[in-house]
């Protein structure tokens, strides 16, 4: 299996045309579609979500390590 990690930041208006092109051209069962949102205020991983990537929360730069 092929995993796509897709970072983002306020891509709601791109974000399910892309990850259904890539359902798209991707045999069944083949490809799993990650997208990594860093807290995006503009619906980023509802879409995301709805578009059927799952969607894994980045850290916020208060809790990274400096």
């Amino acid at each position: 299996m092929l995993s796509v990690i897709i970072p983002t930041y306020n891509e709601a208006a791109n974000i399910g045309r892309l990850v259904a092109d890539l359902r798209r051209y991707a045999p069944p069962g083949t490809v799993e579609i990650l997208v990594v949102d860093a807290h995006s205020p503009d619906g980023t991983a509802e879409a995301a979500r709805a578009a059927g990537a799952t969607v894994l929360d980045a850290p916020s730069p208060a809790a990274r390590p400096s």
